[in-house]
């Protein structure tokens, strides 16, 4: 068994951390007893995220791989059917953050949202799987998917539609995006053609599309009367700190049924169609089934530490701050932004995907740096909304048609990469930390939550789209400036010179360069 490297964990946790800590210790000072469950949270978050990182890829990753890869063997249209419908409501339904969000509007009843929610995910699975299969554009599906939704917009009540743009948000999270991401990968992979590393991104996009244009469908049905459970987070005051471990404790058995709850039908599911299909060797199976364990322990470490430490103390200092610094909001939300994306476990893993299939020509670190500063603005534009209560159709709106004309621009795989990078965005990290900040400012301005707080998880899942769409839009007209300076170089005029050794042929040393490079 390999050892346990925690540092990749520790410094993705470490920047968010020690920025709360100064601020609890400086400008907006908390209890002793609030600061001590953040900091036994962050150790709760660097062996969750590694414990859940090595899990998934010994279980979720091989998973998604042999079933993708034993469809497309498989030939048979109705499997693909099957299995993507399926699979697509199945891992919806055992997304975490779903279910939080789904609390919160009374209006409509929870399990009617939820199922909404995966229908959508599952139809546009089916729709992406077939995508592959079919050598369908990406730039294609995308442009009409969205197109759909901007004229959606239109006829959704204002105050149910930044529902539905975090509707779509939440669906990928750290269960579906790696099962998700090595599905589309097997099944691209057993097709080997000129196209596939570009058919192993689009999944998540469309997956989290789906559910913004069912449950906008479905809103057109319901009365705009919404409600949400709204509740101010204080700090703890006289506590002993033997409640720690009863707070944890707590923690630690909710999230553990929780997640056993969702993770049992995925692995049935799975075994079920080893048992009939793939039929694999003991030793691959006792290796997925410790990489479940893995995933399950880390994620209810990793969930239980969100939800103790993290949760909490981000709508003190959001309340906090709004009341005595407002002029701090900015800043603040601006450097939340740039070191949240390095805490959040489904980036992780989309990143490290990206560069192994991409062979090292995306680096995981020139994403890393893009989608941070993608989910830096988006928080600056979530806090910009909440002081001046700017309606989300008029943010929304802009980027989802500056999205849809980049898709013709910016290269084919760089948009694919970019929609999926935008739907991992707004993963739990996001949801517990960022979205709890915001509702703190909300509080302390008096302001309505459900016009002003829903929509910052779509913000945050839309605008990193917008920046890796610019990140390809360069990469291309580099290339393509090098390609001519290259073919220039090449043709230029060689110079022979005579020495008493002989005929040497001498390019210059600037040309030399350029080819070599």
């Amino acid at each position: 068994m390999k050892k346990f490297k925690l540092n990749d964990s520790l410094m993705s946790v470490l920047p968010i951390a020690l920025i709360v800590i100064f601020l609890s210790i400086t400008i907006v000072p908390v209890s002793a007893y609030d600061l001590t469950l953040f900091v036994i949270s962050t150790i709760f978050l660097v062996f969750g995220m590694e414990l859940f990182n090595r899990g998934t890829e010994r279980s979720m990753l091989p998973m998604g791989e042999n079933i993708g890869s034993n469809l497309s063997k498989s030939r048979k249209l109705t499997n693909f059917v099957i299995c993507s419908l399926l699979f697509g409501f199945i891992i919806t339904l055992a997304e975490p953050d779903l279910l939080v969000l789904a609390g919160q509007v009374l209006s409509i009843n929870k399990w009617v949202f939820i199922i909404a929610v995966a229908i959508g995910v599952s139809i546009y699975m089916l729709i992406a799987v077939l995508r592959i299969i079919f050598q369908v554009k990406i730039t294609y599906v995308l442009f009409i998917t969205y197109f759909t939704i901007i004229v959606l917009m239109f006829f959704v009540p204002e105050s149910l539609l930044a529902i539905t743009f975090d509707a779509g948000a939440v669906t990928s999270g750290a269960i579906s995006v790696p099962f998700i991401l090595a599905l589309g990968a097997g099944i691209s992979a057993v097709r080997a053609s000129k196209n596939s590393k570009d058919d192993s991104f689009g999944l998540i996009a469309l997956t989290s599309a789906g559910p913004i244009i069912v449950t906008m469908i479905l809103c057109l049905f319901i009365e705009p009367n919404v409600e949400v459970t709204r509740t101010v987070i204080t700090e703890s005051v006289n506590q002993n700190f033997i409640n720690i471990f009863g707070d944890f404790g707590k923690a630690i058995l909710d999230n553990m049924f929780e997640i056993f709850i969702i993770l049992v039908p995925i692995a049935l599911i799975f075994f079920v169609f080893n048992a009939k299909e793939l039929k694999l060797p003991r030793s691959r199976i006792r290796k997925i089934v410790m990489g479940l364990i893995y995933t399950y322990l880390g994620l209810t470490l990793f969930l239980s530490g969100v939800s103790v430490g993290y949760l909490k103390l981000s709508s003190i200092i959001g309340y906090q701050i709004a009341k005595n610094y407002d002029w701090l909001l900015i800043p603040l939300s601006l450097i939340f932004g740039l070191v949240i994306a390095f805490a959040e476990p489904a980036i992780q893993i989309l990143n490290k995907k990206i560069e192994d299939i991409t062979s090292g020509i995306i680096r995981k670190k020139v994403l890393f740096i893009t989608l941070a500063i993608g989910i830096s603005v988006s928080m600056v534009m979530a806090v910009c909304r909440v002081i001046f209560e700017i309606n989300i159709l008029y943010m929304i709106l802009p980027c989802y048609a500056l999205m849809c004309i980049l898709l013709f621009f910016s290269p084919r795989i760089f948009s694919a990469i970019a929609f999926d990078s935008g739907g991992v965005a707004s993963g739990s990290m996001s949801a517990s930390f960022l979205l709890p900040f915001v509702i703190g400012i909300c509080t302390a301005l008096g302001n309505d939550i459900m016009v002003s707080v829903f929509g910052t998880i779509a913000l945050v899942a839309t605008v990193p789209i917008l920046s890796l769409q610019c990140l390809g839009l360069i990469y291309k007209i580099t290339k393509k400036r090098r390609e001519n300076k290259i073919r220039k170089l090449k043709s230029a005029k060689v110079e022979i010179l005579e020495f008493d050794v002989g005929v040497v042929s001498w390019i210059k040393k600037e040309t030399d360069h350029h080819l070599n490079y």
